[in-house]
């Protein structure tokens, strides 16, 4: 005893060893002692030489010797020494040894000495009950070695059965029918035919019945083939015949065939326990087995592997199968051994079989992925998976290079030493052998990193990584995350969190250009989708998502959109067409079932999904080798639609063609009650018990077929795939299910959407609201549904006159009866019910969509005269509905239509306007009334909340729940701590999932300095907020905009609490990062406000922040609230910064008196805070401040906030009208002073300028001053504006083409002399001088900036620059062509585009000028320091003429006929080896140049302007479409460098110029509204598309997609409702309706009660998803709004229903043909009278408020924003009207004069028109006032029944 304690307590290595160490021969010879005491001690202290801290070699030793003197022991016939041994034995039965000490035991149970078997029964049980597990459980893993032991002595020795029937409770009949699989092979290969047939006996059967069970069949034969047998056959055989008779008529391979997949699983798992120099036998056996199945007996190893290399292919998945149902338990509990030999199995066949077994990967994967997450089986899975890698070939360890990486990451803590090692020696293995193949899928393999084993490796990978721009990792982070393997998906979140965190400028510049980078779109869409699918089975990936979404922060949706792509498909038939029901599955099989096979890391689930697939190809006649097209029709057919199939989706359903699962009938269900769903009834049970019934309850041949293998994954997968089936099945019942089906269905539904949501149990309430999202899911499909069947019985109507009637009629007859049992349903739930329920998912379109339906249902016809009070109350109703709906002006429309407002009314329009102060007086008179209505206390807490009056929050605690969130957001933002803490005391459990009251939690432990109660709230919250992300409310940024808001927040928190998980950032750097976050938010005010609330508290609460800070975000609060117009909120939050001494609250001040209108006040306030130097002088930088960190730029820091104060006192003075020019001047120079790189100063500075010379180009022309004669006014404009270029691009469009037009207007007025009004000779003359003087200035100044500005500043205004080339000053000239030499140099893939255009020009002058810029480029690149540079320049110059000649040919060439396609290369010649071509794709987003975004300092030179990754031309496709029309038109189509094909519109006969120039007009007006935050929250925009010229008369168009005239769509609808159109009758009327003013009734009365507006409907049937819907509405209302504003303001005409067009894809408005420009319409011979387009139609189609609500309101600030900008529109008009190339004005016919006809009379028209002025008024309109006169002119019956009759009035 003291020798075992010694040893327990010991670590001398040499002291454990059994064999050398004295202390173990000690022990051994101890239990030889006459002594029973010191045996039984002896036997006691030998387990510490076989357990505990022993070294490995050692140990293995040890155990060999302790076995060996035991069983040499017991040979001993000495009883004491028996005793001893079975003792001995007991002591070491632990692991390893346990098999072999029961083995001893059970032999010891049939010795003779009845003592000696009591001793060894009783250690036995003692054994078994120090295990923990009943006696049968403890010994059923060893019964594989045990149970031949029993049965072998059963007739000499049948006491050990008998004790251990005992044992373990049964009969000595019930222990062999328990053991007979493990007996049986032993007894049959020793024809035991006497034990065989008491087995059977006991089992009830005959001993063939007994040996053909399946797994004793298999079992039998892959014992007897494991042994050394020559004639493995007739051994067989002989065996089965001796032990039955019935055998002698069975051969062999019936036998073997009947179970190969069985037989040859356990062949590998007997070699998984062989060693190396026996597993020959198993190779041999399973070479035996598989002749016997394919006949044959080829000699030599390479025929044998290739005999099992074609077994294993043909039967693996059956044998992955079996294994995976043991690995994972899916069949009832399997014993660790078991499981363990099924691994080693795996393995096994990985090695004999190797690539023959690459069709069942996916399973092998997904079987090793899940054994690997069990503790138990970790090491061994591991093993198997490194077993598969070995074997694979390069192409396939390429797909498994991210998973294995992931899982070595994921899982390296729970590996052995042993394992970790093999991991080691794997990845240098792959990355020696795999070098190659590794290095082009780095970029997505899991880093490494947190394995300080692998850091050579992690160092390896990460230099290939590195090599990588940042854009690229990220998007190779995002390629992981779409991922199928869920481990690499999780790793790869790990490291996109670690990326997003390190890279928030970079997160920041790719998302505040002009066009964010598609890559944004991507991460934002991938990580809600991650989040939605992973939301109910994995909350690791769900935190990780939330974070990452955190991190990468609350996008605008106004500049950033991530739809959802849709993929739907439709079955009218109800599956009764082949077609269309194959063309269903074959969707099924790819977008369903392919994903959730791949991702299903259950194997029991997987192979249900298998047996899925299997069946469904089957189905579809898919069910054999498909490998290539067949001369058969049928087989042709099936091939080409396996062809169609994406190559990944083919790969993992190839094995599925020949397999052969099968599954086992499923039990009889009970009758299911309906209605299903009740409280407490989760949504994944519901939706998985409403589709199970529904799947079987429907009928029909292939319904019946399709249901049944549905049914049968339904149960054991995720609710996606319910979620698919759920409206099919719906569909099935109600069309062909019986009366009391179709009410139960109906039932179901609408029980769903009444259901009441559960108060204050968000868990329940996310229950109920993801049932409703599926009932809206099955209203959507019936929708859709229901219209396409309508379509089709219109169209089966129009043709019943060629068929049968009879026919026609009973199909028809069949189709209206099921729309009608559709329709039932339907209309059996409440427009109210589904409004309602819509608006508690949030779905505010769907609410909106039914109810507007109903609406017009319930419109009045013009007969019921007086009957439209009745409408008010459905009115009342949609108003409801928009104020919980984010769109600002739908409130304002409905308004219009209600007679009268009632208070709450009112109420409702003051807090969609932001009149927040109205509302609140309002709700404080209500609350005084009702002091405990919950609606009226929420609705008063939002005004203060909104406007806010933070501090005023004094509500007293009452009984209900509502003030709680807005009391802790009230006490966090004005840091009352004490007062949070009495509110979180108080808040009930029910409010914990509320996110204000967790936030709350999570500030006050970080208060009380309690950091890991302050971590545990927030991910609390976080997890709560990211569960609430559904399939819907992520359809897109806009629908889940308030749980990115809370997500964004909580990381800002983090970040201030410097809570990180990867470091925290220094404060400089936060700081920055923080600026820029908000900045991201955009135009959304009150979230903003929100963010900096929780900001201010976070560091009110953390020591690294100080006062300055949180004055520093309060003054940040201050300049929002006052841009919105808050001012008493602004007031708030300055006062609060004066509070914290920031003196720079003083500035902040003054801006609000400003605002206010109290300007003299606000300019000495100023002033006071100049002199007073109240600026902030903070140790890091401001978010807008990029400079390099040296000594003089941190002097130029500090003196921004001086400079801007200057600046601001400038533009105050100069817009008051009450100081002199010099003082002016003299402010503007003092910004400049303290900040010389000031972009806005110099821009300011010229501005003021530029107002001084257009004053004096106002005055009479002998009023003039000197200084604008002679040019110096011009010089002092264009000096300042090209200075400010060096330092930004923000005004980029004000500045450059101005000074590019007073240079170029000085240049032509220097070369002519002065008119003789100007005075005396010598005053002209001087003045002449002055002027050459002042161009020679100019000049210098071009000469200066061409090299100090970056190329592409001047690429922005390359077509004014071009249309100048002649321009006839001999000194202009050289630097025009320096200019577009530099230009053409730096971007020659866009620019040549507009150079090459001059070559081929017609004007001799202009072409010479062209090839002069080529021989300059020439030049320039010959003395370019990298000569390869220019030589490929050259080269792509040289290729580029010669593509344009090839394009002009296209567009010139000559048609013969009508042809509607034609080959370019047989009709006209087309040199296809012009391509591939280095010049871009001329499309708008390949010739945009990008513009650095940043307000100040902006390094220009730095920037790039295009993208890296541009598409050039690879290659023309030869057939072309020729349009019908006059001048025949070509369509052609280029394959560009990234492989997508572009269409173009090769366009003869036309000056494309003018079209160029005025998309450039548009492209600018799009700039100015993103910019406007309001403008930019409706996202009003101008479709624009690039336009090519190639010469004067030739020209290629950017060609869009998926458009419908207006005509079209009209013209289709009427004819559907049989609506006839005579225009001879219509012109009759019309010209009726216009001889009178009396007559006018006509129009109205007469014409338009025969075109019932039915525009509308092609929304309705273009977009049948509500929220589709109402965004495609939105945008059609929006982007007309805006078109018709610039149109009017332009002067368009002509828009009749050809010229407008409609974008299939989103409704947006598209207008083409824009040559009658500038009222050309009024001179037509029928005047056009309206200013833009607004027929009935188009009014209807607004929505049921008509042109009021968003179309005005679009109106109403476009032309805001164009009045705002009227200086920058003047200046690129001015640029268009003289450019000498393009005639924008044309030849118009006299016209009572009031139509412009010079450049001049142009301008003032359009200036008139964006100041509201109306023909012959002198008093301008107010916006609103002139957009109400438009909007009656457009609609005027007048005035419409006046335009010409192809207008199409009365449309």
């Amino acid at each position: 005893m003291a020798l075992r304690r010694v040893l327990n307590h010991r670590n001398e290595k040499a002291h454990f060893d059994l064999t050398n160490s004295v202390v173990g021969q000690s022990c051994l010879q101890a239990l030889r002692s006459s002594s029973r005491d010191l045996r039984i001690a002896a036997g006691r202290t030998l387990p510490s030489f076989l357990h505990g801290n022993v070294e490995d070699m050692t140990l293995r030793r040890n155990r060999v010797s302790a076995l060996d003197f035991l069983r040499n022991l017991s040979e001993k016939s000495e009883l004491a020494l028996q005793e001893t041994c079975i003792l001995a034995w007991g002591q070491i039965a632990s692991g390893d040894e346990t098999n072999i000490v029961l083995l001893r035991l059970i032999e010891y149970l049939g010795h003779t000495n009845p003592l000696v078997c009591g001793l060894a029964y009783d250690e036995i049980q003692r054994i078994c009950d120090h295990s923990s597990l009943s006696i049968s459980r403890f010994l059923e893993p060893y019964w594989r070695t045990l149970a031949p032991t029993v049965v072998q002595d059963l007739q000499r020795r049948p006491q050990i059965a008998q004790y251990l029937s005992d044992l373990i409770s049964v009969t000595v009949a019930g222990l062999l029918r328990l053991t007979q699989t493990h007996t049986l092979p032993y007894l049959v290969l020793t024809k035991r035919r006497d034990i065989v047939q008491r087995i059977a006996d006991a089992c009830n059967r005959s001993v063939k019945e007994l040996c053909m069970e399946h797994s004793n069949m298999s079992n039998i034969l892959a014992y007897i083939m494991l042994q050394s047998s020559s004639e493995t056959e007739i051994t067989i055989m002989t065996a089965f015949e001796v032990v039955s008779s019935e055998f002698a008529n069975v051969n062999c391979s019936e036998l073997v065939k009947a179970e190969p997949v069985l037989i040859a699983s356990e062949l590998l798992k007997a070699s998984g326990e062989l060693d190396e120099a026996s597993k020959s036998k198993a190779f041999e056996a399973l070479y035996f087995l598989a002749s016997l199945m394919y006949g044959g007996h080829p000699r030599g190893t390479a025929r044998k592997t290739n005999v099992i290399g074609s077994f294993f292919e043909n039967h693996v998945l059956g044998i992955m199968a079996h294994l995976s149902d043991i690995i994972n338990e899916s069949k009832g509990g399997q014993i660790l051994t078991e499981k363990l030999r099924s691994l080693r199995a795996i393995q096994e066949m990985m090695r004999i079989a190797n690539s023959n077994i690459n069709n069942a990967l996916p399973q092998i994967s997904a079987c090793l992925r899940s054994a690997i997450d069990n503790p138990e089986l970790c090491n061994e899975a591991f093993v198997s998976w490194m077993s598969v890698i070995n074997s694979l070939g390069t192409d396939e360890v390429l797909g498994l290079v991210d998973p294995t990486f992931a899982i070595i990451v994921q899982y390296w803590n729970s590996f052995t030493s042993r394992s970790q090692a093999q991991a080691y020696d794997m990845i240098s293995q792959l990355l020696k052998t795999q070098a190659t193949s590794i290095r082009e899928v780095a970029h997505t393999i899991p880093s490494l990193a947190s394995i300080p084993l692998m850091s050579k490796f992690e160092e390896e990978i990460s230099k290939l990584k590195l090599q990588m721009a940042t854009k690229h990792q990220l998007q190779a982070l995002v390629q992981r995350c779409r991922h199928d393997n869920i481990t690499v998906v999780q790793r790869a979140l790990i490291e996109l969190e670690n990326f997003l965190e390190n890279h928030q400028t970079f997160l920041y510049e790719i998302m505040i250009i002009e066009q964010p980078d598609p890559i944004v779109s991507e991460l934002a869409r991938i990580l809600l989708d991650v989040s939605v699918q992973f939301n109910e089975s994995n909350d690791t990936i769900v935190i990780l998502s939330a974070r990452c979404i955190g991190l990468l922060g609350c996008l605008d949706p106004t500049r950033t959109e991530a739809p959802r792509a849709k993929k739907e498909v439709l079955v009218l038939s109800n599956f009764q067409e082949a077609e269309e029901t194959v063309d269903f599955v074959i969707f099924f099989l790819r977008e369903v079932l392919v994903k959730a096979f791949l991702s299903a890391t259950n194997p029991r689930a997987q192979g249900f999904l298998a047996y899925a697939m299997q069946e469904l190809l089957k189905f579809c006649g898919l069910n054999g080798p498909i490998t290539s097209r067949s001369h058969d029709k049928y087989a042709n057919a099936k091939y080409l639609r396996w062809v169609t199939l994406p190559e990944s989706v083919r790969n993992n359903l190839t094995p599925f063609l020949n397999s052969k699962y099968v599954v086992t009938a499923a039990a009889v269900q009970p009758e299911t009650e309906y209605p299903i769903y009740r409280p407490g009834l989760s949504h994944g049970q519901w939706l998985r018990t409403l589709v199970y019934d529904l799947l079987r309850k429907a009928h029909g041949d292939n319904v019946t077929e399709l249901f049944q293998v549905f049914s049968r994954i339904i149960r054991t997968q995720d609710t996606p795939i319910s979620m698919f089936l759920l409206p099919f099945a719906i569909l099935t019942i109600l069309i062909s299910g019986t009366k009391r089906q179709q009410l139960e269905v109906g039932q179901e539904l609408l029980t769903v959407l009444s259901h009441d949501l559960p108060e204050g149990d968000s868990a329940g309430k996310n229950n109920i609201i993801r049932c409703s999202q599926n009932v809206f899911q099955v209203l959507d499909y019936l929708s859709r549904w229901l219209q396409e069947k309508k379509k089709g019985i219109s169209v089966a109507k129009a043709s019943s006159s060629r068929m049968s009637r009879a026919s026609s009629n009973s199909g028809l007859d069949v189709a209206m009866a099921q729309i009608n049992d559709v329709e039932s349903v339907m209309n059996g739930i409440p427009a109210e019910v589904i409004s309602r329920r819509a608006i508690d998912c949030k779905s505010y379109a769907r609410a909106l969509f039914y109810w507007e339906q109903y609406i017009r249902q319930q419109r009045p016809n013009d007969s019921e005269k007086g009957s439209n009070e009745d409408m008010e109350p459905l009115y009342e109703k949609l108003q409801q509905i928009y104020t919980q709906i984010d769109e600002p002006d739908g409130i304002e429309g409905i308004s219009s239509h209600l007679h009268v407002l009632d208070i709450d009314q009112q109420i409702l329009e003051h807090r969609k306007a932001g009149r927040w102060t109205a509302a609140q007086s309002w709700y404080e008179i209500l609350l005084n009334e009702r002091p405990q209505d919950p609606d009226v206390q929420y609705n008063l807490l939002t005004c203060l909340k909104e406007s806010g009056q933070h501090d005023g929050f004094n509500l007293p605690p009452s009984k209900s729940l509502t003030p709680l969130p807005f009391a802790c957001e009230a006490s966090w933002v004005t840091g009352n701590w004490n007062r949070l803490e009495e509110y979180l005391a108080d808040a009930p459990e029910i409010l914990n999932g509320d996110f204000n009251i967790g936030v709350g939690r999570a500030l006050l432990a970080h208060a009380r300095d309690s950091k890991e109660a302050f971590v545990h709230s927030l991910d609390d919250v976080r997890h709560r907020t990211a569960k609430s992300l559904s399939v819907t409310n992520t359809a897109s940024l806009q629908a889940c905009h308030d749980v990115l808001l809370k997500l964004h927040a909580l990381t800002e928190i983090e970040a201030i609490a410097g809570i990180h998980k990867h470091g925290s950032l220094d404060k400089s750097a936060l700081v920055v990062s923080l600026g820029q976050r908000l900045d991201m938010l955009g135009p959304f005010i009150s979230d903003k406000q929100y963010v900096l609330g929780l900001r201010r508290a976070a560091m009110q609460l953390s020591s690294d922040f100080s006062n300055r800070d949180i004055a520093s975000a309060w003054l940040t609060s201050a300049k929002l609230a006052r841009k919105a117009g808050f001012i008493h909120q602004s007031f708030n939050a300055v006062l609060h910064a004066s509070q914290l001494g920031d003196n720079s609250a003083t500035i902040e001040h003054s801006r609000l008196l400003w605002k206010e209108g109290h300007h003299r006040k606000a300019i000495q306030s100023l002033r006071g805070a100049i002199a007073a130097n109240a600026f902030r002088s903070d140790e890091y930088l401001q978010t807008d401040q990029y400079l390099n960190v040296t000594n003089h730029a941190k002097q130029q820091e500090q003196n921004i906030p001086k400079a801007r104060a200057h600046l601001l006192l400038a533009k105050w003075v100069d817009g008051a009208g009450q100081t002199q020019s010099e003082s002016i001047v003299y402010e503007y120079r003092q910004a400049i002073r303290w900040h010389s790189r000031c972009e806005k100063a110099h821009y300011c500075l010229g501005k003021h300028y530029n107002k001084l010379l257009e004053y004096e180009k106002a005055k009479m022309t002998a009023k003039r001053a000197q200084t604008f004669l002679s040019g110096e006014m011009a010089k002092l404009v264009f000096e300042n504006y090209i200075r400010s270029l060096a330092f930004g691009a923000k005004y980029i469009y004000q500045t450059l083409p101005r000074a590019l037009t007073l240079w170029l207007e000085l240049g032509i007025d220097a070369e002519q002399p002065l008119d003789s009004k100007h005075g005396s000779d010598e005053f002209r003359t001087h003045t002449a001088q002055q002027r050459q003087k002042m161009l020679t200035a100019l000049n210098s100044q071009v000469r200066k900036y061409c090299d100090r500005l970056p190329a592409f500043v001047f690429y922005t205004a390359f077509s004014q620059i071009v249309a100048r080339i002649t321009h006839p000053n001999r000194t202009i000239w050289p630097l025009l062509a320096e200019i577009v030499a530099k230009v053409v140099g730096t971007h020659p893939h866009q620019a040549l585009w507009t150079l090459l255009a001059v070559v081929k020009s017609s004007s001799k002058e202009r072409a010479l000028r062209g090839r002069q810029c080529l021989d300059k480029i020439y030049e320039n690149a010959k003395t370019s320091k990298n000569g390869s540079d220019g030589k490929d320049l050259k080269a792509m110059i040289t290729h580029g003429q010669k593509l344009s000649d090839q394009l002009l040919h296209v567009c010139e060439g000559n048609l013969e006929g009508k042809p509607s396609t034609i080959s370019l290369t047989k009709d006209l010649g087309f040199v296809h080896k012009t391509a591939p071509c280095k010049l871009v794709v001329p499309l708008e987003s390949t010739l945009s140049a990008s513009l650095p975004t940043g307000t100040d300092n902006v390094d220009m030179r730095k920037h790039r302007a295009f993208s890296k990754d541009t598409v050039t031309i690879s290659a023309f496709l030869d057939n072309a479409l020729v349009l019908n029309s006059l001048q025949k038109p070509r369509k052609i189509t280029i394959r560009g460098s990234d492989g997508h094909l572009y269409a173009l519109l090769c366009k003869p006969k036309d000056d494309l110029r003018k079209d160029q120039r005025l998309m450039e007009f548009n492209t600018m007006i799009n700039r100015f509204l993103k910019k406007d935050a309001e403008s930019s929250k409706r996202r009003l925009y101008i479709k624009t598309y690039a336009v090519t010229p190639l010469n004067e008369e030739c020209g290629l168009i950017e060609w869009v997609d998926n458009l419908k005239t207006l005509r079209e769509i009209l013209l289709s609808t009427y004819k559907q409702k049989n609506v006839v159109i005579n225009y001879t009758e219509l012109r009759t009327l019309l010209d009726e309706a216009c001889s009178s003013p009396t007559k006018s009734g006509i129009f109205t009365g007469h014409i338009l009660p025969r075109f019932p507006p039915v525009f509308h409907e092609w929304f309705v049937d273009m977009f049948p998803e509500p929220g589709a819907w109402f965004a495609a509405r939105l945008r059609y209302t929006r982007s007309c709004a805006v078109m018709s504003i610039i149109g009017h303001v332009l002067g368009l005409g002509d828009r009749h229903g050809e010229n407008i067009l409609f974008e299939e894809g989103n409704g947006g408005t598209f207008h083409v043909d824009f040559n009658c420009l500038f009222d050309k319409g009024l001179t037509f011979e029928k005047p056009e009278m309206v200013p833009f387009r607004l027929t009935h139609n188009m009014v209807d189609a607004f929505g049921a408020y008509g042109y009021e609500g968003p179309f005005r309101k679009s109106c109403e600030l476009t032309l805001r924003i164009l009045r705002q900008h009227e200086d920058t529109l003047m200046t690129i008009l001015e640029t268009f009207l003289y450019d000498p190339t393009t005639d924008f004005i044309g030849k118009k016919k006299k016209h009572a004069g009031i139509i412009p006809d010079n450049p001049e009379g142009v301008l003032e028209s359009v200036r008139s028109k964006v100041r509201g002025l109306l023909p012959s008024e002198s008093v301008p309109l107010s916006v609103e006032g002139y957009v109400e006169d438009l909007i009656e002119q457009a609609t005027n019956p007048e005035r419409l029944a006046a335009m010409y009759i192809g207008w199409c009035a009365f449309f």
